[in-house]
């Protein structure tokens, strides 16, 4: 028997929007594939039963990604 998947877009303002359920992974991740063809906003599909995320597209960059501006060092008077 096929696990039920849940797929959501989250709005620029975090806001998830249940797009539809799903049976079956396989089924699961070729209708993420389908539904980012039509948006830039960040897709998801969860596992509801056991509140995992199975798989995101289109996710903005991790904050941890970017780099961080270097200590200048101080200047004597």
């Amino acid at each position: 028997m096929d696990r039920s998947y849940d797929l959501f877009e989250i709005l620029p303002d975090g806001s998830p929007i249940w797009k539809c359920a799903v049976a079956g992974h396989e089924n699961a991740v070729q209708q993420l594939r389908e539904l980012a063809r039509h948006t830039s906003n960040e897709l998801r599909i969860m596992h509801l039963s056991t509140n995992t995320i199975i798989a995101v597209l289109n996710a903005p960059p991790h904050s941890g990604d970017t780099p961080r501006p270097q200590n200048r060092p101080s200047e004597s008077t």
